[in-house]
């Protein structure tokens, strides 16, 4: 009976999501195994999956997740080894539509970015201009710079170059309530 319930929960959730999100909302058998795993030796198959299009959609998914007590694992690449971007509520990933560079400002040496920039393609853009963001994480061809952010990525010249923590000057971030 309580499995009945939590799917009839999950179904409501679904719903919800589906008619106020811009993007893709899957709670099938596949997206939720291939969202169960990343780098890490570790697997938690997930509630549901969220793909958002816009910040307002994320902002839409956090607060439908609260209201129903739903926790939210974000995602970029899935590149953690040590299972950040698993989870057993709704993941969000940003990797797919919120993977654009805004803005690079070479003579003040800042770039603004989506949470789904892959790094190899940042530091791509930021060559021309002299510049590079330090961070060198082995999987630096997948990696997100939102996924680096919530885990303060380093790598093997962070002692000479630093660690993500190091290069951020401001972020945008949701808070569990939405704001």
């Amino acid at each position: 009976m309580a499995d009945l319930r939590s799917r009839i929960s999950d179904r409501v959730l679904q719903r919800e999501l589906e008619a106020a999100i811009d993007g893709e909302v899957r709670f099938d058998r596949l997206s939720r195994a291939l969202y169960s795993t990343d780098a890490s030796v570790y697997q938690i198959e997930p509630l549901g999956v969220v793909v958002p299009r816009s910040p307002e959609a994320v902002i839409r998914a956090v607060e439908i997740a609260a209201r129903h007590g739903v926790p939210i694992t974000p995602r970029g690449g899935g590149t953690s080894q040590a299972g950040q971007s698993i989870g057993a509520g709704l993941v969000l990933d940003a990797s797919k539509h919120l993977n654009r560079i805004l803005e690079i400002n070479p003579d003040q040496r800042w770039a603004r970015v989506e949470p789904g920039v892959v790094l190899d393609e940042l530091n791509a853009a930021l060559r021309p201009h002299q510049l590079r963001f330090a961070p060198d994480v082995s999987s630096a061809s997948r990696a997100t710079v939102g996924g680096m952010m919530a885990n303060n990525s380093s790598g093997a010249r962070s002692v000479l170059f630093g660690k993500t923590i190091d290069h951020v000057l401001e972020q945008r971030v949701v808070l569990a309530d939405g704001s």
